[in-house]
């Protein structure tokens, strides 16, 4: 064992592989190593008459018609029962014994070096064929492969869950469970798919072997069941469980004390059956408390009563009251292998949160699927209504009765507290505009209402960007929102079950909805305060350039004009509305004539010139509208500091760029207003807005102030 313990879990499936294909070697060797005629044998019902039903083309029978009774093989006569795929079915212990000296007998005929098939209809005929010394591996039935498949992939799973996890003795269990069903369905594909018949004690081997696996695979499971997900029964009492299963085994290998292969096997399968469901249930009530244990319990009884119960339902009890099964048993291991991948899921906890919504789905669409069937027939064979109207009949109760008790089903066993939209948004809104300090406290309070966890903490060490489930789904991750903390939600709904993917799309959308409503309280707050400082600025450098003139004006007729503009401007500042608009020479040609009047007013000449490649060209709103408050600020700079006689405007377009030089030969740079004034500030601002520069230079004398920006938005650097 601690040999097995220090292999890594990739070594040990590879052994686990190599041995099984092994035995599944060793099983083909025995299959193929039998005499063959290339015959399919088959009985017919209603005259227990055995016939041939198929012959192989390019087999040793192949001049044999198909459907010809066989009247003998050999000095055998053959009977139906020999051609029982499962021995167990047998009445007796008696009637076993007689059916392996049978099977003894036959294969003496087929070992021969000729054997001589007889025909009594449609007249008596004899055939001599010689057997082939092996079976062809083509020969093998799709159910031989069915078994052998699902043996090994079985085998595979459970030591891989196993070498995960080899201290846990749930593991153990499932591992036992898993070597269990290739030791059962390896000896069952090499006898169920015979041709006619192997040696008596090779046949008996293999039953027993059968026996041995079916017998172990349901004491694996009912142990697993005692185990997991809580310990409902010590190791001590699964080793009694499986001491008195096998000594049943024994018995029944022994044919002693049972009267027949059907109780001394069939009876114990469905005994460890019943008791797997009873552990499930206990199992199921004492795991109220932990939502991942109740999942996959869930999930286990499902399981167990879809799989193993359909195994029981269509080969079991028909056997118990000696109906012939309706499938062949080999097709049946795919119900366990079925099953033991369910069981192996949760085992391993993979995705847990899921587990509830699969089994509910699974679990009532079989029951339509089952209740489609039971009206199908009930209407058929007890009121005598035609096949194709009992059938619309039938699927029509299920659209009209059955699927609406589903949806309220659904909704009572597993509902989820929800949420009026229009409430959810107006509490997103006001965890948005409250004050950061309330804000986390309402959003906790919005999951509580929404998940009900047990517990919301803060998740530090959380790097997720959206919303994921954590610990089999027990965790609810939730990422940082704009400032809010990362935060994990634990055992939902009160700890009475487990985060499922819906949960966490419903977290993915309120939490990209309280994301979104952040982002906008804080555009619409950045908005606000943008304008203030859009109408602080226009204020400065308009109005109060026009208010400046207008205290420098001489005439009163020129200081109403100004006050009037500015009152207007003050009126489109207010409204937000742009003075462009304008064709550029038009706009040059306004701001020629504002120039002239304000300097003027302050005894200041005016030398302007202008050049634009396009004097058409239409200017955007905020351009026009920054061009002359550029200008309107530069010469009330000039006008309020510089002392100068004379300003020098040229004006230009290039390419599409503005060039603004401005110059006066006043005081200069050294006596301007410091930098940190509004004035220039709001000037390299707009600027900065339209993409442009902003230079200053001393002309010694006066100042130098040279603007560029792109006459539109297509001429941006």
């Amino acid at each position: 064992m601690q040999v097995l313990k220090s292999l890594t879990p990739f070594t040990v499936l590879a052994i686990a592989a190599l041995a099984g294909l092994a035995a599944v070697l060793a099983t083909l060797a025995v299959a193929l190593d039998r005499p063959w005629l290339g015959l399919r044998f088959s009985v017919e019902d209603w005259s227990s008459i055995v016939r041939i039903e198929d012959v192989a083309p390019d087999g040793p029978a192949r001049l044999l018609p198909p459907g010809m009774a066989v009247s003998a093989i050999g000095d055998v006569v053959p009977e139906p029962g020999d051609l029982i795929d499962e021995p167990d079915v047998a009445e007796s212990y008696k009637a076993l014994a007689r059916f392996f000296e049978r099977q003894r007998l036959l294969n003496r005929v087929l070992s021969a070096d000729a054997v001589t098939i007889s025909a009594n209809e449609p007249e008596v005929r004899q055939f001599l064929v010689t057997p082939a010394p092996h079976r062809p591996m083509d020969s093998l039935p799709a159910v031989f492969w069915v078994q052998i498949v699902t043996g090994l992939a079985t085998l595979l799973i459970g030591v891989w869950v196993w070498s995960l996890r080899r201290d846990d003795m749930a593991a153990r269990l499932l591992a036992a469970a898993g070597i269990s069903i290739p030791v059962s369905a390896f000896p069952a594909a090499i006898y169920s798919t015979r041709e006619l018949a192997l040696p008596g004690d090779l046949f008996h081997a293999l039953s027993a072997l059968n026996h041995f696996g079916t017998l172990s695979f349901g004491v694996a499971l009912l142990g697993l069941f005692l185990v997991y997900p809580r310990r409902l029964a010590s190791n001590r009492l699964i080793l009694v469980l499986a001491l008195l299963f096998g000594a049943v085994w024994v018995l029944d290998c022994l044919q002693r004390v049972f009267p027949s292969p059907t109780e001394g096997v069939f009876v114990s399968v469905v005994i460890l059956m019943a008791g797997i469901l009873v552990s499930a249930a206990v199992q199921y009530a004492v795991s109220r408390r932990d939502p991942a244990g109740r999942a996959a319990i869930r999930w286990f009884a499902l399981s167990v009563g879809l799989c193993a119960g359909s195994f029981v339902s269509v080969i079991i009890l028909p056997n118990l009251f000696g109906v012939r099964p309706t499938i062949e048993q080999g097709y049946a291991f795919v119900l366990f292998g079925l099953l033991f991948v369910c069981v192996a899921v949760g085992v391993a906890r993979y995705r847990l949160f899921e587990l509830e919504g699969w089994a509910f789905a699974v679990l009532t669409y079989l029951g339509a699927f089952a209740l489609l069937l039971l009206l199908d027939a009930t209407l058929i064979y007890f009121m005598a209504i035609d096949r194709s109207e009992a059938f619309a009949l039938s699927l029509l109760v299920v659209a009209l009765v059955y699927l609406p008790f589903r949806d309220w089903m659904a909704r009572r066993l597993m509902a989820r507290h929800a949420f009026d939209r229009e409430t959810l948004f107006g509490r997103i809104v006001d965890i948005a505009l409250a004050e950061n300090r309330v804000q986390e406290e309402r959003w906790r309070q919005i999951l509580q209402d929404a998940f009900q966890p047990l517990q919301i903490s803060v998740d530090s060490y959380s790097h997720e960007t959206e919303p994921s489930i954590a610990d089999d789904g027990l965790s609810l991750r939730l990422p940082a929102i704009a400032g809010l903390s990362p935060l994990k939600l634990t055992y939902a709904h009160r700890g009475r079950r487990l985060f499922s993917p819906r949960d966490r799309r419903f977290a993915a959308d309120i939490c990209a909805m309280l994301g979104h409503a952040i982002m906008s309280r804080d555009a619409r707050e950045r908005g606000a305060s943008e304008e203030r400082m859009r109408i602080a600025r226009d204020m400065h450098d308009n109005m109060g350039a026009q208010l400046l003139s207008a205290l420098h004006s001489q005439t009163p007729e020129r200081k109403d004009t100004l006050i009037r503009e500015t009152i207007s401007d003050l009126r489109d500042i207010v409204n937000n509305a742009a003075r462009g608009g304008k064709r550029l020479d038009e706009l040059l040609a306004d701001l020629r004539i504002e120039a002239l009047e304000r300097l003027a007013a302050a005894d200041i000449t005016l030398d302007w010139q202008d050049a634009s490649d396009d004097g058409d060209v239409m200017l955007a709103p905020n351009v026009a509208y920054a061009l002359r408050s550029i200008l309107r600020e530069i010469i009330s700079n000039t006008i309020r500091h510089s002392g100068a006689g004379r300003m020098r405007v040229r004006f230009g377009v290039k390419d599409g760029i503005v060039e603004l030089d401005v110059s006066d030969n006043g005081r200069g740079l050294s006596a301007q207003t410091e930098r940190t004034g509004n004035g220039l500030a709001n000037l390299e601002a707009r600027l900065v807005a339209l993409h442009g520069t902003l230079h200053l230079c001393d002309g010694q004398p006066g100042l130098s102030v040279r603007a560029r920006f792109p006459l539109t938005e297509d001429h941006q650097p």
